[in-house]
């Protein structure tokens, strides 16, 4: 089984496979109620038309904020998922060492919004800011594998058919830009992904439906903890 340095056998004489530690990120399919829920806070994020279009890099129709009441979602899924990645991440938040917090350092849910794109829009490469970023899937009127056989990409090398794809971007140990790339299609409705927020991702745009594709996306910062119940826990490790 391939290891990580710490987990090194330094007794046996047999070959060992090495992988370097890196940062992961989390996936996980929503439960219906936290899916019921954001549908509820979409609707009304949408009727209040807080713009958010200004303050991204998205080329899409409508962007706009959404409240998390109480920080039901927050509380709910957020925090069990800042746990998770502390406890793949080696107890640690994506920050980097040198970064100096003071004791009463909090994380909470700063930005929190709803993209609703249409067929030939797109997100380009991009990163959030803040620590923990996330995207949920809320609606996809597509499917990849009905998005490659459209008439315009049968010329090109199904690995570079993109259309209607989310991409994740990374360096790897050679310092190369590597991908990872999700095939969207409905199946994917109620997923999320949470990730550091420096982790680069696109968007790429689909074609020949007039349904919007929706999806939720925030953004997790640190702020000093000054009044109880505002944020959750302190950075673990350094």
């Amino acid at each position: 089984m391939a290891k990580q340095y710490m987990d090194m056998d330094f007794q046996s004489h047999e070959v060992q496979t090495i992988y370097p530690p890196i940062t992961p990120y989390l996936y996980k399919k929503l439960e219906k109620k936290y899916v019921d829920y954001l549908w509820k806070i979409i609707k009304k994020g949408k009727k209040q038309k807080e713009e958010y279009k200004h303050r991204l890099a998205g080329n899409v129709s409508n962007s706009f904020g959404i409240v998390d009441e109480k920080g039901y979602f927050f509380n709910e899924v957020c925090v069990p998922m800042i746990q998770k990645f502390r406890e793949v991440n080696q107890g640690q938040d994506p920050v980097r060492n040198f970064v100096t917090l003071n004791d009463n350092c909090q994380l909470f849910l700063h930005e929190f919004w709803a993209n609703y794109q249409y067929k030939h829009e797109f997100n380009p490469p991009h990163w959030h800011g803040g620590l923990y970023s996330f995207v949920i899937w809320m609606k996809i009127p597509y499917s990849w594998e009905e998005q490659i056989k459209l008439p315009q990409f049968q010329t090109t090398k199904i690995e570079d058919r993109k259309a209607g794809m989310f991409e994740f971007e990374y360096s790897d140990t050679r310092g190369e830009t590597r991908s990872l790339s999700y095939q969207l299609s409905p199946q994917f409705e109620g997923c999320m992904c949470f990730f550091p927020a420096w982790m680069r991702h696109s968007v790429y745009p689909f074609f020949g439906t007039d349904e919007e594709r929706v999806s939720i996306s925030g953004n997790i910062w640190y702020t000093p903890g000054t009044s109880a119940g505002k944020g959750f826990g302190k950075k673990k490790g350094g």
